[in-house]
């Protein structure tokens, strides 16, 4: 299943304690998206934003990691779009979760 953010597709869930973007990797702008409500009817809250470096993230050892909290009725996941480095650069994907984040207000922000 994907996420739309501000006009991009998210792909996703994958686990935060099981997913890494290596840096051999294409690097991503990630999303830590809480899924909450009925199956047939589900909501979707944004709790963080951010950009991969060129380095290995490991989002188990993601230094706000402790803060990506559930509420009750919620799981928490990452959902991640691909920014291939030919064609985006570092300053690109920082510039595009930063809008995003405006856009959504984590952590508060529902995804319509």
């Amino acid at each position: 299943m994907s996420v739309k953010l501000a006009g991009h597709l998210f792909t996703g869930p994958f686990p935060v304690d099981a997913t890494e973007v290596r840096a051999n990797n294409v690097p991503v702008v990630y999303a830590i998206i809480a899924k909450g409500g009925q199956p047939w009817a589900p909501t979707f809250r944004l709790v963080d934003i951010g950009a991969s470096p060129d380095q290995v993230l490991r989002f188990a050892d993601h230094p706000q990691r402790n803060a990506w909290e559930a509420s009750p009725g919620e799981a928490v996941s990452v959902y991640l779009l691909n920014m291939p480095r030919g064609k985006h650069t570092v300053q690109d994907r920082q510039r595009l979760a930063e809008e995003i984040r405006r856009q959504y207000d984590p952590p508060r922000g529902m995804i319509n």
